[in-house]
């Protein structure tokens, strides 16, 4: 009787310390998981809550002039339009302008109807684009926020 005794302690004893190794394996793996699906789940939410939609384009000689207005419920900081790309193409032509660079294609922008460091919902910013040469033809203009987020329009010249 004491045998069972000693050996039903025995393996209670080595059940308890199996439970705990395992737990203290599974349990960091479990938790990274965790962040990264929490996180996920927070760069969706940016992603479904930014919209924008291209309003006008106008071009005057070499320059594109584009006014994007901000439909999403996302404030989208000021600073992370630098991050942002704007693709111009034609069936014979193809620009990537950089953001606020010294030679051209380059491209800027102002906050039309706002203030403060955010582009909010509503407001609407002027880009304007400057080329080397815009020849006449039908152009398609995509741009894309710095979270992928984009919007594409058509114009011509």
């Amino acid at each position: 009787m004491s045998n069972e005794v000693i050996t039903s302690a025995l393996l209670v004893i080595a059940s308890v310390i199996a439970v705990v190794a395992f737990v203290n394996a599974i349990l960091p793996s479990v938790q990274g998981m965790a962040y990264s699906y929490n996180s996920l789940a927070d760069d969706m939410e940016v992603e479904v809550t930014t919209d924008m939609d291209i309003i006008f384009i106008s071009s005057q000689g070499d320059n594109i002039s584009v006014w994007i207005k901000n439909v999403g419920s996302s404030r989208i900081p000021l600073s992370h339009l630098s991050m942002s790309d704007f693709f111009i193409t034609s069936s014979s032509v193809y620009w990537h302008p950089n953001f606020q660079d010294n030679s051209t294609p380059t491209w800027d922008y102002t906050l039309e109807n706002g203030g403060g460091n955010t582009w909010d919902s509503g407001e609407t910013i002027m880009a304007n684009i400057e080329l080397s040469s815009l020849p006449s033809d039908t152009y398609n203009i995509n741009f894309v926020l710095y979270n992928g987020v984009s919007d594409s329009d058509i114009f011509s010249k």
